[in-house]
Order: structure tokens, then sequence, then C-alpha cells
């Protein structure tokens, strides 16, 4: 297969993975920008966080809310969980907590848990997961089908966008995409359309 043909194929997966995706997960799209605005009505905050390259996903979505998004409004309140903090914990007690110790330190009841994962989910997402239901907190979560043990966590007030595709790359391309469209929603909800 010629490169440009290699290319042309990676378009036509990533496009068949964006109808999957729009076609199961557009309503969990939907509630997931309402919890998010629901929580900020209430003067609470989102957390974000992530694993491996998902977390730069989690990122991503902080800082679009931090700052204008796509039309100048005011900041959100959002953070994304530290990774220097990670670093000193894992050090200090175990790598399982990274996550957990940040959201019991700096969660509230109210606020709202942005996971962001592949695969089953490692021990440091359950545990995020538990801590931000002990901090009374709502879990949206972004994983592939193979949600694993972390989808059983969830309760039934939680949001879990479990992707529809199987491929590592284009489970990372729709979470981007899902953030982007409730980015968008938060600020329609918000602000209004502009």
């Amino acid at each position: 297969m010629e490169y440009s043909e290699q290319v042309i194929d990676l378009f036509h997966r990533h496009i068949e993975s964006c109808m999957y995706t729009m076609e199961s997960l557009s309503d969990a799209i939907v509630q997931a920008s309402q919890c998010i605005v629901e929580s900020m009505l209430h003067e609470h905050k989102v957390i974000c966080c992530g694993e491996g390259s998902s977390g730069l996903i989690a990122h991503h979505l902080a800082t679009n809310l931090l700052t204008s998004f796509q039309h100048e409004r005011p900041a959100l309140p959002a953070m994304i969980l530290s990774a220097d903090a990670a670093t000193a914990i894992a050090a200090d007690s175990s790598y399982n907590d990274i996550y957990a110790n940040q959201i019991r330190a700096l969660g509230q009841a109210g606020d709202c848990l942005v996971l962001c994962y592949n695969g089953n989910g490692s021990t440091a997402t359950l545990r995020a997961i538990q801590a931000a239901h002990e901090r009374n907190m709502r879990v949206i979560s972004l994983c592939n089908l193979n949600g694993g043990d972390a989808s059983s966590l969830l309760s039934p007030e939680d949001v879990e966008l479990a992707f529809p595709v199987e491929d590592r790359a284009r489970v990372t391309e729709m979470q981007l995409i899902a953030i982007h469209s409730i980015c968008e929603l938060i600020d329609s909800q918000l602000f209004g359309s502009p």
C-alpha cells in the first residue's frame, strides 16, 4: 500500500469512528455537559485527570474551561490534577493513590471529576473514582468500550462515555472530539449561542 493510500485509509477509519461515536454517545455527551454546568452553577469546580495519552485529553479540557474555548467568556472553574504532586505521592506512598490523594484534598461535594483513560483502568483510576464518591462528587468517565472494573464502580448519577472503537489512536481522537463537544455545549448552556 502506498503511503498516501495509508493516510486516506487512516482518515476513513477516523470518519467511521466518528459515525459510531455520534450514533452511540451523543446523548451521553449532552448529559456530561449538563453535569458540568450544574456543578458550575452551584459554584463548584471540575477536576480533570487521566492516564497516559488520555491525560493530555483531560489537560485539554481543563485548559479549554479556564480560557476562552471558541469565544470570549469568563474563565470557568476547572483544574488538572498535578503531575508534580503525583510524582511525590507515588514516591511517598503509592502510585495507586496519585489521583485519589489529590481528590481527597481538593475535591468537595458537588464538584465533578472528569477521568480519561484507555483499557480497563488501573488501580489509580479505580481509587480516583472511589475518592470522588467519598467526597460526593459525580464522575464523568471517558474510556474505550472495555472500561472494566472502573465502569463497575460508576454510580447511576455518573456519566460514562465508552467509545465504541477498538483502535487506541481512534479512542484518543474520539475523546478529543467529545471534549470539544462538551466545551461547546457548556458555553451554549452558560452563555447562549454566539
